[in-house]
């Protein structure tokens, strides 16, 4: 990957997360929207942009309503960036971190049946 790409995915990162920060007010837009990834293809026309969205209850729907919305918020970015052509914007679902969570409970639960409850180490300690 280039170093331009590089550059080119950061400023659409930050100018997405201002624009669907302030500019949407799609009702279909709900809950907690993050940017977690965008990956810019190598001639800059396209660009696949990763959305996490919490409460997952309302994930579908929020991304419905980004795709309806794909038009104006690339309008938006456009007014925000200063490239000549901003890549035509691809909304996805990115369940990494939803996948993370459930990675960090099951060791949480794993590690909470190995040690030892107060009961038993008094028991340990007695003997």
């Amino acid at each position: 990957m280039t170093h331009r790409i590089e550059q080119v995915e950061s400023t659409l990162r930050k100018a997405l997360a201002q624009v669907l920060q302030r500019k949407i007010s799609d009702p279909r837009i709900r809950g907690m929207v993050s940017i977690t990834d965008v990956d810019v293809s190598p001639d800059m026309k396209q660009a696949t942009v990763a959305v996490s969205v919490l409460p997952e209850e309302y994930a579908k729907r929020t991304l419905a309503g980004l795709k309806a919305a794909n038009r104006h918020i690339q309008s938006e970015v456009k007014k925000l960036v200063a490239l000549r052509l901003v890549p035509h914007l691809k909304f996805e679902l990115d369940s990494s971190l939803k996948q993370a969570d459930k990675v960090f409970k099951a060791i949480d639960e794993a590690s909470a049946r190995e040690e030892p409850t107060p009961a038993e180490e008094s028991d340990e300690q007695a003997d």
